[in-house]
């Protein structure tokens, strides 16, 4: 990894093992990305919604075909408690405050400042407020079908954002009203922040906790937003012209998805010929993939 990747590809890359998605450094709020949300993300970063699969009507009245309830159907969300999640090459130790699990029914947890350290050249932390709100699609493979079904208008309206870019179909997203994010791009590098134990004695992050100390080399945020809350991690379909090609393919390599999570820096062309080239992150199940991918790649390759 060189050390002049920009941060939110190094942070994105060194939390991948965790099983969630891509994870997010740059502060997003779920007004802007969601399950069912198609977009991009630009050549800064950002993500960009081109259209929200969850509005049938608003998509028919647009031109686009409805989705259907795949998309529209929504799993409920679901709700979870997180320890911090750093990157394999870091170690933790707590340096000060009370350790151990809070008294049950108290309400304030036992405080604990955690120092977070790497020997490796990069090191990445997320910690996060409990509660961490998974929400999903109803079904990958309609929003697969969608974009099959969509793919020429896609291309017309939009032929710069897919050549440049590619464009992504969010099928899953965690998220939290407060987190805490850190890189570290030098070895001997450290972070310490304050975090709370609950009653099971999980280090989360509370209401005024902050990076209190960094030594080496280090970016360290803390985002916020108590209205609809953050979006740390994603999980999507990522789709791109497939130039030469008879069919529609699709890949659960995380090394070449990882490419192109924050890609601006291609270009190309296309026509609205050309096919789509499609890969999952995190990779669907075998069983799952099948289902899900048999009818779509028999329709596009005939």
């Amino acid at each position: 990894m060189s050390d002049k990747s920009r941060l939110d590809r190094v942070y994105a890359q060194l939390l991948r093992h965790h099983p969630y998605g891509w994870a997010l450094y740059k502060k997003v709020t779920k007004r802007d990305i969601f399950p069912g949300s198609c977009g991009y993300f630009d050549t800064d970063g950002d993500w960009k919604t081109l259209v929200d699969l969850n509005d049938g009507p608003g998509l028919v009245s647009q031109g686009w075909t409805s989705p259907g309830d795949g998309i529209t159907g929504t799993k409920s969300p679901e709700a979870m408690t997180w320890g911090p999640k750093n990157s394999v090459s870091i170690q933790s130790n707590h340096v000060g405050g009370t350790v151990g699990a809070a008294i049950p029914g108290a309400p304030i947890s036992a405080s604990i400042s955690t120092l977070f350290s790497t020997q490796s050249s990069h090191g990445a932390v997320l910690a996060t407020q409990p509660p961490v709100w998974k929400s999903e699609i109803g079904s990958v493979g309609s929003a697969v079908r969608w974009m099959i079904e969509n793919k020429r208008a896609m291309l017309q309206q939009h032929r710069d954002v897919f050549t440049k870019h590619g464009i992504w179909i969010v099928t899953k997203t965690y998220s939290t009203r407060r987190c805490a994010v850190a890189v570290m791009t030098a070895k001997s590098s450290t972070v310490e922040i304050g975090l709370e134990a609950d009653a099971q004695g999980v280090l989360t992050l509370a209401p005024s906790s902050g990076w209190t100390s960094s030594t080496g080399s280090s970016a360290v945020e803390v985002h916020e937003d108590e209205r609809d809350g953050l979006v740390v991690f994603i999980s999507g379909v990522y789709f791109s012209p497939k130039v030469f090609s008879w069919g529609l393919s699709h890949t659960g390599d995380q090394g070449k998805q990882g490419g192109k999570l924050f890609r601006g820096d291609e270009d190309g062309d296309a026509d609205d010929d050309v096919m789509l080239d499609m890969e999952f992150y995190p990779p669907l199940e075998e069983e799952e993939e099948e289902e899900d991918m048999g009818s779509e790649l028999d329709s596009e390759g005939d």
